[in-house]
């Protein structure tokens, strides 16, 4: 029936009381089971499903001096998830840091993880942001930090929020945005971009008004166009956040990675998230409802035609193996995308220490998530080109689309990519403990990502958020 169970730690999605929890193999699936001393055993999660690569080939090793020389503990410390400030034994540096600078949004979307508010909520102030900015500088290097919320462009200061972040010493500033501010006032977006803004986290669910209708309560298409009309014009580059949800828009993932290859190189990536059930969805879920890492990349292949295969994509080099995947290709002059990343099961060894495996991920996300200047231009849909896009041709006259490879991968370069954040009901400690993608909290405290936002079956935060009075 299964193979030998892999021991870990998780939490009750009724009580959020901390248990024993194994990962299980049946038919070439993994799943996470445990059991509650209070609310007994509890349904079996989906975790991984698919034979190749399989869970165990998609793990990346590390060497042994990750942990100071010791094998990794099996479980978390004890006070893990709660408490968290990074705890001594996690073991990630941070990649990314996420700042909320307001609570309030202006759309009420019925699966949004933070809740946000369409009521007045309270913004932190700028004094407050930053103290948190300087609590990340005490920790070493500044990091690529995010701007996020509730809908952060909802604050007017939201610009000078960034020129503080950049006179700081941060380099690589994102904003985490729905978009409808940067469509409907231009000078908004210009006020970003001249402050110092690298690039806009764009919340991008499809290419039909009926997706936003389920998902986000409103006809956003021409909005989200807008948007990522307006980036273009300012230079400012994008990166397209879907949220996936299984019977609403996973059928159109191929559609939005062709919809970005025409968009480059303002747009520099999709990131594709499928829906996590916590925040103002906390419903209990049901496994058919789940989209896991290897269903995703399924998708990938088939609905792109093979342009981009499941061999294309990567764990990655910072979070924990399962977290994530990402592929990194090139725009060929042929329109179609030269992949130049390539999954290798016998090649999974990372460096020797945490920071080292964060160095390379905030290297990466500052050299590839950011608009580039380039003689090869591509003004928008169609791959309107300027001088040079075309290739040369070989001895028989044929175009060679990797002739300019070199020279097209700073500016035309696409980067796919997906996080599969955890929920109270799949949560595993041991996963959470590698965690690189950090929130900041008001006390200047990190919480990694999936803790920060987790919710349980009630609705109720593990780390709760005040609210304006």
């Amino acid at each position: 029936m299964s193979d030998s169970p892999a021991r870990t730690e998780s939490l009750c999605p009724y009580c959020l009381c901390r248990i024993s929890a194994r990962r299980i193999t049946e038919n070439n699936a993994v799943y996470l089971v445990k059991s509650c001393p209070t609310h007994g055993r509890l349904d079996k999660v989906v975790l991984w499903e698919k034979a190749s690569p399989s869970y165990s080939e998609w793990t990346r090793q590390t060497n042994e001096c990750i942990d100071g020389g010791r094998d990794p503990d099996p479980f978390p410390v004890s006070e893990c998830p709660f408490n968290c400030g990074l705890c001594p034994d996690h073991k990630q540096g941070t990649c990314t840091a996420i700042i909320e600078v307001t609570h309030q949004c202006n759309l009420h979307c019925p699966v949004c993880f933070a809740s946000s508010e369409t009521a007045p909520a309270a913004d932190t102030k700028i004094e407050q942001i930053a103290r948190m900015l300087q609590s990340l500088l005490d920790r070493g290097d500044p990091c690529p930090v995010q701007f996020s919320g509730g809908e952060p462009t909802m604050r007017d200061d939201l610009p000078d929020i960034v020129a503080l972040s950049r006179k700081m010493g941060f380099d690589h500033v994102q904003i985490n945005t729905n978009g409808i501010r940067l469509a409907q006032d231009a000078d908004y977006g210009r006020a970003l971009k001249d402050a110092g803004a690298a690039v806009v986290f764009l919340q991008f669910d499809g290419l039909t008004d009926a997706v936003y209708t389920r998902i986000r309560g409103a006809e956003l298409l021409q909005i989200k166009l807008r948007s990522i009309e307006r980036c273009a014009e300012l230079k400012l580059g994008v990166i397209l956040v879907p949220t996936l949800l299984k019977g609403i828009n996973d059928s159109q993932i191929g559609s939005i990675i062709h919809f970005a290859k025409e968009w480059i190189p303002v747009v520099k990536g999709v990131h594709f998230q499928p829906m996590t059930f916590l925040g103002r969805y906390p419903e209990e879920p049901r496994n058919e409802r789940r989209l896991s890492i290897p269903g995703i990349l399924d998708a990938i292949e088939a609905q792109t035609l093979g342009e981009l295969k499941v061999e294309n994509f990567i764990p990655p080099g910072c979070e924990e193996s399962h977290c994530s995947f990402s592929a990194l290709a090139v725009l060929g002059s042929d329109g179609r995308l030269v992949p130049t990343t390539r999954f290798d099961s016998a090649q999974k060894t990372g460096p020797c220490c945490s920071e080292e495996y964060a160095r390379r991920s905030r290297d990466f996300v500052r050299s590839r998530w950011k608009y580039r200047e380039s003689e090869l231009t591509v003004l928008g849909p169609g791959l309107q080109s300027g001088p040079g896009l075309q290739s040369g041709s070989d001895s028989a006259g044929r175009a060679d689309p990797r002739e300019d490879l070199f020279e097209r991968i700073q500016s035309h370069s696409l980067c796919v990519s997906g996080m599969a954040f955890q929920d109270a009901w799949n949560i595993d400690l041991a996963r959470l403990q590698r965690c690189c993608v950090h929130v900041v909290t008001p006390d200047g405290n990190l919480v990694p990502f999936c803790a920060y936002y987790l919710t349980g079956a009630d609705g109720q935060r593990l780390y709760p958020v005040k609210k304006k009075d």
